[in-house]
């Protein structure tokens, strides 16, 4: 590796680790599963999002009241932006969610496409043990 490459990689490791690490220097955890409840202009949606984490990368399981489909995103320090998928017949429907994460809370904005927007809040179920050091 010459003396160029190495300046540049680690140029990019400076400019793209800052934005997976939250305020204590840890990427957020947000693996488990989360009860989302959306607030429509007329009316709420309850929707559950299983959510598996490999670094900043999330992958899961993304269900609404009738349908299951996927769910692909990313964590950054404490921002999460993911995509959860429901199909109906030919077509479907994405729920593109972004919001800040707090603990087993995350609240934000839901984008739906030709279905407006809207704002909602996640809960995890079963909150993860915080491991105590000594």
């Amino acid at each position: 590796m010459s003396g160029k490459q190495y300046v540049c990689g680690l140029v990019f490791l400076m400019l793209i680790l800052p934005c997976t690490v939250n305020a204590d220097g840890q990427t957020a955890d947000v693996a488990g599963t989360w009860s989302i409840n959306i607030r429509f202009v007329a009316g709420e949606g309850h929707h559950t999002a299983v959510i598996t984490q490999k670094d900043s990368t999330l992958a899961g399981v993304y269900k609404g009241e009738f349908k299951e489909g996927t769910l692909r995103g990313r964590v950054k320090g404490d921002t999460i932006d993911f995509t959860g998928y429901l199909r109906h017949e030919a077509t479907g429907v994405s729920f593109r969610y972004k919001g800040s994460i707090d603990g087993d809370t995350i609240k934000g904005t839901v984008d739906m496409g030709e279905y407006w927007s809207a704002k909602w809040i996640a809960k995890r179920e079963g909150k993860k043990e915080k491991v105590k050091r000594s």
